[in-house]
């Protein structure tokens, strides 16, 4: 037993020693992994594949995305929480991170992890409802759902942070929407197209095809500022009512026992990722707005994001379960 135990011991140090030695010299060895906690296709799983394809470029070493789907984003987050503390397994989330513990199914939150950093701010979260509604503006949409309180749907997936926009929209304009679940952004995409319901939210770029076509019409960006990349999409502060903001942060995390001499390494190829033009072209493309919050700036930024944009609404969430 005693044998074992110092094998046991041995092999710990090893690895620890080996990561030392790559913190020393200021890179990671091996092939790293971006886990993505859901299905491929989102904004997430492309956010994720670019960073990759750049952040190779600075670390030396091959990056891959691998996505784990299920349990509003749980298995990838306990995935990475599991995986050895080398520094090789990342994961990337982002206000989801946070809707599992809100609701009480898991108790994994950013807290759960070492934040690397967020590379990536998306505020590009619109209204957006079918040509064939006949609905043109905000106040269109609102006047048509209040005049009928519970019948003009609003589609998203239950238990995400797309549901919990719908009661803010509800609460913070009145709107008497009722949700419904269609399921992720892919799914509402073809639910709106098919007028399956009435309306949805969704990142911009996801839908910038049948924007430039005019089969979708953007009604207001769920945000507090404009973008500047979206002129022409007005905000509710327009119209006279409060700000509705449910941009969005692209966050990388890693395991809680990685070396902070690591963590570091991480954090500064992020850093570069972020101010490389390539990298940055490619995210205006998408009308996302490229930053760099490293480490606890980021997880600042995000736990700021969660008590402003989220947990006024935690309790009528969770009835809603």
């Amino acid at each position: 037993m005693k044998k074992l135990q110092k094998l046991f011991v041995g092999l710990f140090l090893a690895l620890c020693f080996g990561m030392t030695i790559c913190a020393a010299a200021g890179k990671i060895e091996g092939i790293v992994t971006i886990i993505c906690p859901v299905a491929p296709g989102g904004d997430t799983d492309r956010n994720a594949r670019v960073l990759a394809q750049y952040l190779q470029k600075y670390l030396g070493t091959t990056v891959i995305v691998k996505n784990v789907n299920g349990g509003a984003t749980v298995m990838g987050m306990q995935e990475c929480l599991d995986a050895k503390p080398d520094g090789l397994t990342l994961v990337v989330n982002g206000t989801d991170i946070f809707v599992p513990y809100m609701q009480g199914s898991s108790k994994i939150n950013i807290d759960s992890f070492k934040t690397v950093a967020i590379p990536v701010i998306d505020n590009t979260t619109v209204l957006v409802v079918n040509k064939n509604s006949g609905w043109k503006t905000l106040k269109d949409y609102l006047a048509a759902s209040q005049a009928k309180p519970g019948t003009i749907e609003y589609g998203g997936k239950i238990g995400a942070a797309n549901q919990i926009c719908g009661i803010a929209m509800n609460r913070e304009w009145n709107a008497g929407l009722k949700f419904i679940d269609v399921g992720n952004n892919a799914a509402k995409v073809t639910a709106l197209l098919g007028e399956q319901t009435d309306s949805i939210n969704l990142s911009y770029s996801l839908a910038k095809d049948y924007f430039e076509t005019g089969e979708f019409i953007a009604l207001c960006l769920l945000g507090n500022e404009k973008n500047t990349l979206l002129p022409n999409v007005p905000l509710a502060s327009d119209y006279g009512l409060k700000n509705v903001d449910f941009s969005k942060f692209f966050w990388v995390g890693t395991g809680p026992e990685v070396p902070d001499a690591v963590v570091d390494i991480l954090a500064e190829a992020i850093g570069k990722v972020t101010k490389d033009q390539g990298f940055i072209d490619n995210m205006a493309e998408n009308f996302l707005t490229v930053v760099f919050y490293p480490k606890e700036e980021g997880k600042k930024f995000a736990n700021q994001v969660y008590k402003e944009g989220l947990a006024p609404y935690k309790e009528e969430f969770i009835k809603n379960q």
